[in-house]
């Protein structure tokens, strides 16, 4: 049997994946086999490019909170238009952007322009001995695109999917559906701030020399 080894990352979930990943799928929990490669990557992500939203915000963590490029990334996360997105899940989207992306409010003068298209599908897995499902995934597609001055600066893709039990019980199943969906609206939300903040913090020189 090959030695358990483990790498040093901050977060206790990313320690728990990288063992429960040594040992075989079979021993993993669902929902940390589901999320093993984003979790890892995020933690990952984090440790190599200091990418840190402390109170959903961005601060690089190799910079002091009033250093010029920290500020410069604070102030243009704040500075991002984020425009209506369709559906009741676009709302809930663009709440959490909003959360996240200005905690102290928005800029009084935009300076990007974020675009963001999100749609849904369920999947039925688990199939009973009736033909009927047990369980089902959530798959939560967005696409979304970062302006400035009417030009595309950087355009991605983010995916995830939540599972949940399919009861008996028909207002059970109708509020796990809504509990995921919830999740699966946070995780989107959650990666896009972190894919907008990875493109501010590889521009960050320019930003902090910028008026």
């Amino acid at each position: 049997m090959p030695e358990r080894q483990t790498l040093d990352l901050p977060w206790r979930d990313a320690k728990l994946t990288l063992k429960l990943q040594q040992r075989g799928p079979d021993s993993m929990p669902q929902m940390h086999k589901r999320f093993l490669s984003s979790h890892v990557l995020r933690a990952a992500l984090a440790m190599v490019v200091g990418v840190g939203l402390a109170a959903c915000g961005f601060t690089p963590m190799y910079a002091t909170s009033d250093s010029p490029q920290a500020v410069a990334v604070t102030g243009t996360m704040a500075a991002i238009q984020i425009h209506p997105i369709a559906d009741h899940d676009g709302m809930m989207l663009r709440q959490n952007l909003r959360e996240g992306l200005q905690p102290e409010g928005p800029a009084a003068r935009f300076l990007y322009d974020l675009d963001v298209q999100m749609r849904s599908t369920t999947q039925n897995i688990g199939i009973r001995p009736d033909a009927t499902a047990s369980r089902a995934n959530l798959i939560y597609t967005a696409h979304f695109a970062l302006s400035q001055n009417g030009k595309r600066v950087m355009a991605d893709q983010v995916q995830t999917i939540v599972s949940y039990d399919i009861a008996d019980d028909q207002y059970a199943t109708v509020a796990a559906a809504n509990d995921a969906s919830t999740q699966a609206i946070k995780q989107i939300g959650d990666e896009i701030k972190i894919r907008i903040g990875l493109y501010l913090q590889s521009h960050k020189n320019q930003l902090a020399a910028s008026p």
